[in-house]
């Protein structure tokens, strides 16, 4: 069983002006991506900006959601990664404990590690922490990529269930799709831009930025994709191509902040090192959310 098959969001951290944790605002949010439909919520994720904030936030954050989730069908799924093998077993034993449904580990970074060390480190905290687990692949990031056999031999323990592929690169994700065929493994896109051509390969959804956005049409766009309605999938992501691409003019979660403050939802505060961005690259994705939202689809 998959852990979901649809759209999950990558949940923005709204803050204050001062840089203290909107929690208000963090609630609000997690209220719009319910109600909107996404299949799952992913708190401490890269996009909630967990680099510059304490593990304790981490933890709060996560007692809120899966208490906001309560009695809904919304998955929860915790990141629990870490360049440290330890602290990274300390985030997925909380989540386990709380109640999470899954959790999400990026591979170790700065330090980095091996192929070798990479499989130690992931069936270090499987065969400590039963809970079903998310490899997070994102090269981009973390200067580490999990070698598609290294995938596969992952792949093998009943806890790792899946990845979160944000290599944007379709053939990568063929090879891991037909390396892990039979295995009860899933995988899903980590970039808003691949998700038609990524389901139709044999992705089971999305972990989305886009849905802090359009929650709704995100989900639409996936499900449409799952059911093999390519023409209205097409066209549901041509529209929003524009938006996905100026999601990313800047560095993430700089320009969805950006959105959601235009939006009236949060403030388009960040912590540093991270800063807003243009005003030329507000009025790209400002022009692009004005388009695609005249279409009314």
């Amino acid at each position: 069983m998959a852990i979901f098959e649809g759209s999950a969001v990558a949940l923005v951290l709204p803050m204050n002006e001062d840089g203290s944790i909107d929690y208000d605002g963090f609630r609000r949010q997690v209220k719009r991506m319910i109600d909107g439909g996404v299949k799952a919520l992913l708190v401490n994720g890269t996009t909630g900006e967990t680099a510059t904030i304490h593990i304790d936030d981490e933890f709060e954050l996560l007692d809120i959601t899966l208490e906001m989730s309560r009695g809904s069908d919304v998955k929860v799924i915790a990141g629990a990664g870490s360049n440290d093998t330890a602290t990274a077993l300390k985030k997925a034993k909380y989540a386990k404990e709380k109640g999470a449904d899954a959790i999400l580990v990026v591979t170790p970074y700065y330090n980095k590690t091996s192929q070798r060390g990479l499989i130690t480190h992931y069936t270090t905290i499987a065969d400590t922490v039963d809970i079903p687990m998310i490899l997070y692949n994102v090269p981009g990031r973390t200067g580490v990529k999990i070698d598609v056999n290294t995938v596969a031999t992952l792949a093998k323990h009943k806890n790792i269930v899946a990845m979160k592929d944000a290599t944007d690169n379709i053939a990568y994700a063929m090879e891991v799709l037909a390396k892990t065929q039979g295995m009860d493994f899933d995988l899903y896109s980590g970039c808003d831009d691949n998700i038609l051509p990524f389901i139709c390969a044999g992705g089971k959804g999305v972990i989305s930025v886009l849905s802090n956005i359009y929650p709704r049409q995100t989900e639409l766009l996936v499900q449409l994709a799952l059911k093999g309605d390519l023409p209205r999938a097409q066209e549901l992501a041509y529209a929003l191509e524009p938006v996905s691409r100026y999601l990313f003019a800047d560095i993430n979660p700089i320009m969805p902040k950006a959105a959601l403050a235009r939006m009236g939802i949060c403030k388009p505060t960040l912590r540093l090192p991270l800063i807003e961005t243009t005003e030329e690259n507000k009025k790209l994705l400002f022009d692009a959310m004005d388009a695609f939202e005249k279409l009314g689809l």
